[in-house]
């Protein structure tokens, strides 16, 4: 579908005052402060840094041993002392306003979560570190486990292929907004368009259509698809014309598309071959066991996707509760705060 240009209604601007960044001292996470400053300077946001390190035993502390001269709460608080003191000559150096925030405490992704509660921060900017293969598989990583539990929307910062970008580089001129024509992922399409409208980009409002496979029972037989394919895309159009007319765009141009093919791909072939820069999708809410099989679409594109991507989670009052169910339980180590 071509161009069209949206109603002239005002857009209201999401309410991004806080930017949580995780640090672990690693360069990425370090170059992500770049662009939560690029985007604070859009939003006049305060950026926050946090790091969460898990609780750890020193060998010296196993065994039984004779009396040692310090004890393991003692060490960890040191070690809190310290990391708190070299996120405040971070944040020094890059000129940043906002909380310095020392966790030991486990898992990760929980406190990072928590932290992000407290603040509260409206937006986690974080980068993924591009785990793949078995060793995914099996750890999966730090930014998809966020993604599925944040309160609050989370920017993934991924440098781009086309330009050979760096982390620390956000250039914001094209946003891809995958639908499903669900209330989750309209609004998402609300929030990107809000988005859109502080940073004066273009949307792309795009829905990948997945038709399966039309297999026979000997394997052999060929179908021509075109027809199905050609009745599930006039049916989209319609679909997208009437989704479209709940979301007031504003200002803000945009162009819709229907690809036909699985959804994850679509949606990262179709960035790569438009060079979009962000693309902005809604979790749909799928937890337990379920979510632990299937995962969603939202952190599969977070995994594939050739660009950054910014998720909106579609249920932040439950994920709240969650993380207050989680506070509850006993921790390992207790957790402690610089003052």
């Amino acid at each position: 579908m071509g161009p069209a240009s949206g109603e002239a209604e005002d857009v209201k601007e999401p309410a991004i005052r806080n930017i949580l960044v995780p640090i672990d001292f690693s360069t990425m996470s370090i170059q992500a402060i770049a662009a939560a400053k690029r985007l604070a300077q859009r939003f006049r946001s305060t950026v926050h840094l946090a790091n969460v390190q898990e609780p750890f035993y020193p060998t010296m502390f196993v065994g039984t041993g004779g009396p040692v001269p310090v004890s393991p709460i003692e060490t960890v608080e040191e070690v809190r002392k310290s990391t708190a003191q070299r996120l405040r000559t971070l944040a020094k150096a890059n000129r940043l306003t906002g909380l310095c925030d020392a966790v030991i405490g486990a898992p990760v992704f929980n406190e990072i979560c928590a932290i992000a509660r407290a603040i509260p921060a409206d937006l986690i900017v974080m980068p993924t570190h591009g785990r793949t293969g078995l060793k995914h598989v099996f750890l999966g990583s730090i930014a998809e486990r966020v993604v599925q539990h944040s309160p609050c929307p989370v920017f993934i910062v991924r440098k781009s292929k086309r330009l050979r970008k760096t982390a620390t580089t956000l250039s914001i001129n094209t946003i891809l907004v995958p639908v499903d024509f669900s209330g989750c992922s309209l609004e998402a399409l609300k929030y990107a368009i809000a988005f859109a409208n502080r940073v004066a980009v273009r949307l792309i409002v795009f829905r990948g259509l997945d038709l399966g496979y039309a297999d026979t029972t000997d394997g052999f037989a060929m179908y021509d698809l075109s027809a199905l394919q050609d009745a599930a895309r006039e049916a989209a159009e319609g679909q997208m014309r009437e989704f479209l007319r709940a979301a007031k765009f504003g200002g803000v141009k945009f162009e819709t598309a229907i690809t036909v093919g699985p959804p994850v791909w679509e949606i990262c072939t179709f960035a790569e071959r438009r060079h979009v820069d962000v693309i902005i999708t809604a979790t749909h809410g799928r937890t337990g066991f379920k979510h632990a099989l299937i995962g969603s679409t939202a952190e599969k594109v977070v995994r594939h996707a050739p660009c950054s991507v910014l998720v909106v989670p579609s249920h932040p009052q439950e994920r709240a509760k969650h993380l207050t169910a989680r506070a509850k339980q006993a921790r390992e180590l207790p957790r402690s705060r610089p003052h």
